[in-house]
């Protein structure tokens, strides 16, 4: 009960003044009731907050400087790999014919095996979820086999590519 209820009950009432520790009350200083004090205060505010704007525009420079050479680098590493395989290409002309039949053959396999692991998802679904030792089965089964499928297409398809454009330009 209350002491609202209960007229009765003393009331009581804390009170509690929390500062924090090692930390100097602050105390404002009788000059800054100034208005010459004031603005002389809020221009060494400015000048600061000034100060900092100037120092966070040298870093945003530089960020900008960094990025700009990340770009180059990028561009030149990009440009040394294309003259790379373009040296691979001219090397190995029938390989990438052959690649071309291969990606098509090989994108069949990877046709198939998505139905297989849909079919499977959708007779499974149950047990995938409610089931650990069923998701590992499931991943154990098709994982391995689809990362490398993957992985394999994705060599072939821009040698497949460089012959279709060598077919084209000849």
């Amino acid at each position: 009960m209350s002491s609202r209820e209960n007229p009765s009950s003393p009331s009581w009432t804390y009170r509690m003044e929390v500062s924090p520790t090692g930390a100097p009350a602050t105390v404002v200083p009788p000059h800054l009731t100034d208005p010459v004090a004031l603005l002389q205060l809020m221009v060494n505010l400015q000048s600061q907050n000034l100060e900092l704007q100037r120092q966070v525009f040298e870093m945003q420079k530089q960020q900008l400087e960094l990025t700009r050479e990340n770009a180059q680098f990028n561009r030149d590493q990009r440009a040394r790999q294309v003259a790379e395989l373009e040296r691979w290409q001219q090397a190995h002309e029938t390989v990438l014919d052959n690649s071309k039949q291969a990606l098509g053959q090989l994108e069949e396999v990877h046709a198939a095996l998505m139905k297989e692991l849909a079919e499977y998802v959708e007779d499974h679904h149950e047990n995938l979820v409610d089931g650990d030792f069923a998701l590992s089965d499931f991943v154990d089964k098709f994982g391995p086999k689809l990362a490398h499928l993957n992985t394999m297409l994705a060599v072939l398809r821009p040698l497949a590519a460089a012959a279709a454009v060598k077919k084209s330009e000849g």
